[in-house]
């Protein structure tokens, strides 16, 4: 398996190398997501394609619990590796598992997450349904992406190497609105105004952001992050 098609599956020693390298590299998008998330002390979390484990760990230090899953056996091993002490305590669990059929009962958590990791799912209205189906009644579900679709030359670089599909903030509305999701919110990272829009219901407004966390390449690409209700 070579350098590219590791992005989309982890395996072996390389993908063990690139999960560590993304747990620092989409660490600042993943912040700025993660600000539009109001934890509870009694939350039950769970983070769909967990990845290098980076993001558990955060949500585990105001959640009850956290769980995560991904389809690559070389994540899971790792985000044990980042969580083990959490694990220990009882406050972390990880599975080896797949969105389109989610290791765990309907109606069991109060938030999911997937950062950096629906560019990769397939036939994904089918996925969001099934995240639908574990959330909690007036649960939420939070996307994180680096990118609003493929039009920049970043994306289109990384588009041309890797089988991932970029979908921009209309169109995951629409899958949320096509599975009966509630509540839809669309935050959008200006960075080069330092400006972040806010799409709900329809309306739209515009706030100062100063969030400076960033990379050189993440002042070209426009940060989504879409949170909906069950």
């Amino acid at each position: 398996m070579g350098f590219f098609d590791n992005m989309r599956k982890p395996q072996g020693k390389l993908g063990n190398i690139q999960l560590k390298s993304m747990n620092k590299e989409h660490t600042p998008v993943s912040l700025w997501g993660l600000k539009h998330l109001d934890i509870q002390p009694d939350d039950i979390i769970l983070d769909v394609g967990c990845g290098g484990g980076i993001n558990i760990n955060r949500m585990a230090e105001k959640a009850k619990k956290v769980y995560g899953v991904d389809y690559s056996i070389e994540s899971v091993n790792l985000s044990k590796e980042v969580n083990e002490k959490l694990i220990s305590e009882g406050k972390v669990e990880i599975y080896e598992g797949n969105v389109k059929s989610l290791p765990f009962e309907e109606n069991t958590f109060d938030i999911v997450t997937a950062f950096e990791t629906v560019y990769f799912w397939p036939d994904i209205e089918k996925c969001f349904g099934e995240v639908k189906r574990v959330l909690k009644p007036g649960g939420m579900f939070l996307i994180g992406m680096e990118t609003n679709g493929s039009d920049n030359w970043i994306m289109k670089f990384w588009n041309h190497f890797i089988d991932m599909e970029m979908h921009n903030d209309e169109e995951i509305t629409s899958f949320l609105e096509n599975n009966d999701y509630s509540q839809i919110t669309v935050y959008l990272r200006d960075g080069k105004n330092k400006k972040e829009i806010i799409k709900s219901n329809g309306s739209e407004k515009t706030v100062d952001d100063y969030y400076n966390h960033v990379s050189v390449s993440d002042r070209f690409v426009q940060w989504v992050t879409v949170t909906a209700r069950k």
